[in-house]
């Protein structure tokens, strides 16, 4: 469509990429001194790679310049033991107007949520983000969505950590997730009320083709096959430096499981000479107390996760009580 500043509002169409990166390289160059430049191998791993899909949609000029993007990764899903698709919304921008109203990136957000989200075939039921201040108010005000929680994070050192008996389990590290944990995935599924796929598709390409970060796996075995996982790698998140819990994925009754990552995650830190092990959970999954239990506090971050949900079985109440995320859900570790 195009609308009457002569921009047509589109979704996106393969060989936008340079144009898409050239508009993003400068705009958030413009607001941000510690920018690096993405590129397209980048790019093309985030968008084009990644096995759940992704949106775009794009306001363009009759030039074909770029001007606004409002684009989503999508997510599979379970909601309520039933698949479903979530959307996180990243890379807003906008190089003419900033994001007020009625500019081109509203148009262009509006445009992505009239077409790709609600109910039925290829749609996303929830659209959700970790946004700038400037981004939450046009989301809020405009948008529709809602203060799911403000962030908070667990950290602790690694000598604090003090897991549970880990009898009878073992942990490996492995350089690539095994078919084994499409059935870990599952069964995560089934037993939390909201979670996204963590299936061999996502985690290879989530961890393991990442074009610029190392992360490292590992796997709990019992003697009943595969009963946890974590990855981690050392980062920066919220302006702290630490070993990052990228993901974890530890079902109910794996209580062996969890003790044995977390003894291994401290160790991970121990030999790399970091100060701090640091998750982002929500404070209703079911790990977050029984990690204070071994040893991790909490704390505030300057986060806010903010979302609409676009399906009548979904509301904010039931997202904030039942939707479990880690980092590696992010596009920030």
């Amino acid at each position: 469509m195009t609308d009457r500043s002569a921009l047509t509002i589109r979704e996106y169409a393969p060989g936008d990429e340079e144009r898409i990166l050239a508009t993003f390289n400068r705009v958030f160059a413009a607001v941000d001194p510690g920018f690096a430049p993405r590129d397209l191998a980048t790019w093309r791993w985030l968008y084009r790679d990644n096995p759940s899909g992704a949106r775009i949609w794009l306001a363009v000029d009759e030039a074909g310049e770029v001007v606004a993007q409002y684009a989503g990764l999508r997510q599979r899903a379970f909601v309520r033991g039933e698949r479903a698709s979530f959307a996180q919304a990243v890379d807003s921008m906008s190089s003419r107007g900033g994001l007020r109203r009625p500019g081109p990136f509203v148009r262009t957000c509006r445009a992505f949520v009239e077409h790709g989200c609600g109910e039925g075939a290829g749609r996303d039921v929830f659209a959700w983000g970790l946004p700038v201040p400037a981004a939450w108010r046009v989301g809020r005000e405009l948008l529709g969505y809602e203060l799911i929680r403000t962030q908070l994070e667990l950290f602790a050192a690694p000598g604090d950590v003090r897991p549970e008996s880990a009898a009878g389990v073992r942990v490996e590290e492995c350089a690539h997730f095994p078919d084994e944990v499409d059935a870990l995935a599952d069964r995560l599924g089934r037993e939390r009320d909201a979670v996204a796929v963590r299936d061999r598709a996502q985690l290879a390409w989530r961890f393991e083709r990442h074009p610029r970060n190392a992360y490292r796996v590992a796997l709990a075995r019992t003697g009943r096959g595969l009963a946890g996982l974590a990855v981690c790698r050392a980062g920066t998140f919220d302006g702290r430096p630490g070993l990052l819990v990228a993901d974890w994925a530890v079902p109910a009754g794996e209580e062996g499981a969890r003790a044995a990552l977390l003894a291994w995650l401290a160790g991970v830190a121990t030999e790399l000479g970091e100060a701090e092990v640091r998750a982002v959970l929500p404070e209703t999954a079911p790990e977050w107390l029984p990690l204070q239990r071994a040893g991790f506090r909490a704390r505030g971050t300057r986060y806010v996760l903010a979302g609409r949900p676009f399906a009548r079985t979904l509301d904010v109440p039931f997202l904030r009580r039942g939707w479990s995320y880690t980092l590696g859900d992010t596009d920030l570790v």
